[in-house]
């Protein structure tokens, strides 16, 4: 799930189906839904409304299905199913059975870019409903309030008239007066939602990434009503009987097969219905707790935290100074390196903001070499020619955080990393560190090397040393090692070609 480090110098079900009936209601013009009785119907009635993913073939689910409702019993509850292509084809069905069987109603969803983001929104859109379950997936991060107060400010969009003073009269490059999209907020980005929710996502789920569910997991920490559980060795086509060919092309290898994922799920999914408020899922925390240490407490990930491009900052980009400069001259000095969140483009005369430029610095301060840096994550690449070598504020704003949501240039269904693509950040040269610091000699040949790549370097040992022991060895095994190669200048080598150049 860690894609992005530092950039240049600017991570079985038994067959027992006896005395069970399906019954398939059909209405004239529609897809047939299905109605599937527990195998007891002596329990507290609850109806699952499950939809599946649409390229699953007829029948798909039924093992899991019937293992949901054989756990059940256990938990205590009667577990009637109702299936169907979507929620609205379900509709009729799933009143009569919650009607005649005075049922509580949840619904489900297995996986996202449809049937997850389905299932949550008939789920907030019904009064009656007790829950939704998301299997292989999670609330959308349009749940959580901070985010969507700042995506709805990409709707203000900058303008050719500015003030006296900025820019060129009528600003061709357009002109924003500043905090337009100012997204900064407090607390971790929770979601606020009508009911209880259970995620439950595969450890090796190729296809819902766990580096997503773990970022639901951190955000709802202080929201318990929103669970969050993991199947260790899970991949996402063990909850299907014929797997498509679209989940085998993105899938990793299952460790567990299967009937032991199916068993896992269905005991998980049955306690939550039984008891939503109350279940508590197994705890996931070795699992995920590595993901915190990386997107919270080194990236400052924008999706984990409050943190926008000019609030906030990276703990990794700040060490990264310090790596930059290592070794110097006195090797007995000791660092204190700070960082912060700007729009690397940010100058007196670039548009849509004309703020004031921002830069690195290395200074002794009280005996101590301090080091700042300045850093911009990356979620969407733009090219020079697009942002008119910074001079086309329009396109520059599209890496803001309003941007980013505004434009939907990141899908939220946990297809891709969601870590930054890069942490870009801005750092003093090896030579100034041995200005600063009094060093006898501080010649250009200081920086000659590699400096960058040995701090991407850090970064890929650093995720390493983080991540669980499992998935140590499971990379150490069978994993595909990285390189770091050398350092490239852009051509030219100028700050907008720096700038819009993203790692690679």
């Amino acid at each position: 799930g860690t894609r992005g480090s530092i950039s240049r110098a600017l991570f079985s079900v038994p067959a027992s189906i006896t005395m069970r009936v399906v019954c398939s209601l059909a209405v004239a013009g529609a897809v047939s839904q299905t109605v599937i009785p527990p195998p007891d119907t002596s329990k507290a009635a609850v109806v699952l409304a499950f939809q599946g993913r649409a390229d699953a073939g007829s029948g798909a689910y039924d093992a899991l299905i019937s293992q949901v409702q054989s756990e059940g019993v256990k938990a205590g509850v009667s577990v009637w199913a109702v299936t169907g292509p979507s929620f609205d084809d379900m509709k009729s069905a799933i009143q009569s059975t919650v009607s005649a069987h005075q049922a509580k109603l949840f619904y489900a969803g297995h996986g996202m870019g449809g049937a997850g983001e389905a299932a949550a929104e008939a789920a907030a859109g019904d009064s009656t409903a007790e829950g939704a379950i998301l299997v292989a997936g999670f609330l959308p991060r349009d749940y959580r309030p901070d985010l969507q107060a700042c995506k709805a400010k990409w709707a203000t969009q900058p303008t050719h008239k500015c003030p006296k003073g900025k820019g060129l009269p009528l600003c061709p490059g357009g002109y924003l007066p500043e905090g337009s999209h100012d997204c900064s907020a407090t607390g971790v980005p929770a979601p606020k939602f009508p009911v209880p929710t259970l995620a439950v996502g595969g450890e090796l789920d190729g296809v819902v990434r766990v580096s997503r569910v773990a970022e639901a997991w951190y955000t709802q920490k202080q929201t318990p009503e929103h669970k969050v559980a993991v199947v260790e060795g899970m991949n996402h086509g063990d909850l299907l009987g014929a797997v498509p060919a679209s989940v085998q092309a993105r899938d990793l290898v299952s460790e567990i097969g299967g009937d032991k994922a199916k068993a896992q799920v269905a005991s998980i999914v049955a306690g939550f219905l039984a008891d939503p408020k109350s279940y508590n899922p197994p705890a996931a925390d070795d699992t995920l707790s590595p993901f915190e240490k990386m997107f919270v407490e080194q990236e400052g990930s924008w999706w984990w935290t409050p943190n926008s491009e000019e609030s906030g900052s990276s703990p990794w980009a700040a060490a990264a100074q310090e790596k930059m400069c290592e070794p110097l001259a006195d090797t007995k000095l000791q660092w204190e390196t700070s960082n912060e969140f700007h729009l690397l483009s940010d100058e007196d005369g670039i548009p849509p903001y004309y703020r004031a430029k921002h830069r690195p610095n290395v200074t002794m301060q009280d005996g101590k070499v301090a080091g700042s840096t300045v850093t911009q994550l990356r979620y969407t690449t733009l090219t020079v020619t697009q942002v008119a070598a910074g001079e086309n504020g329009y396109e520059i704003i599209k890496e803001e955080k309003a941007g980013i949501l505004g434009t939907g240039a990141i899908t939220d269904d946990g297809s891709d990393c969601v870590s930054a693509i890069e942490i870009a950040t801005k750092l003093s040269s090896r030579q100034l560190c041995y200005n600063r610091t009094n060093a006898p000699e501080d010649p250009e040949t200081l920086d000659d090397g590699d400096r960058c790549a040995a701090i991407n370097e850090a970064a890929y040992d650093l995720a390493m040393a983080t991540a669980s022991s499992t998935a140590r060895a499971r990379f150490q095994k069978s994993g595909r090692p990285m390189k770091m190669v050398s350092d490239r200048k852009p051509t030219p080598p100028a700050g907008p070609w720096w700038i819009w150049n993203y790692l690679q």
